[in-house]
């Protein structure tokens, strides 16, 4: 889908869509006085992949359709784009993450892990993630270390 720039020209710039824990979704971090690990993510990707436009899933939280099957939507969404960089929480995928992964990858998407220091390394077979369960024990534990409250992800 081509977007149009402020001159009513099409665009044709390629996108990226961002696959990361709902937990790290920026938004959410500053209601609670903390500064997301996204914007660091999101200056390491725009540093890695300059020439593309960044597709962040936390930017829809309000939209209806997002809201009535997130998960759909956001396999729609990275339908829509060019590639995939995801980040782990904690040095794990979390289950939504885990799908949009491999979703992209049975499409034929290419890939990449945002690993620490943003470098970017290709990920070319379908990964294992935690199930539903799991990812919201591990977003309580990693709210505890940030001092946040849970009510907003679980």
């Amino acid at each position: 889908m081509a977007l149009k720039t402020a001159q009513g020209r099409k665009s044709t710039k390629k996108k990226i869509y961002y696959a990361h824990a709902l937990c790290m979704y920026d938004r959410q971090a500053r209601m609670y006085g903390w500064r997301g690990e996204e914007r660091v993510a999101i200056q390491e990707i725009h540093q890695r992949f300059s020439r593309y436009r960044l597709v962040n899933p936390a930017r829809y939280e309000n939209h209806p359709d997002k809201q009535a099957d997130g998960m759909h939507f956001c396999m729609r969404l990275i339908e829509d784009c060019d590639l995939v960089v995801f980040s782990r929480l904690q040095e794990k995928i979390t289950s939504g993450v885990g799908k949009e992964i491999n979703h992209a990858l049975k499409i034929g998407k290419p890939v990449y892990e945002l690993r620490p220091g943003g470098r970017c390394v290709r990920v070319k077979k379908r990964q294992q993630y935690l199930s539903r369960q799991s990812t919201v024990r591990l977003y309580d534990k990693w709210r505890s270390l940030q001092k946040m409250p849970r009510s907003w992800y679980g």
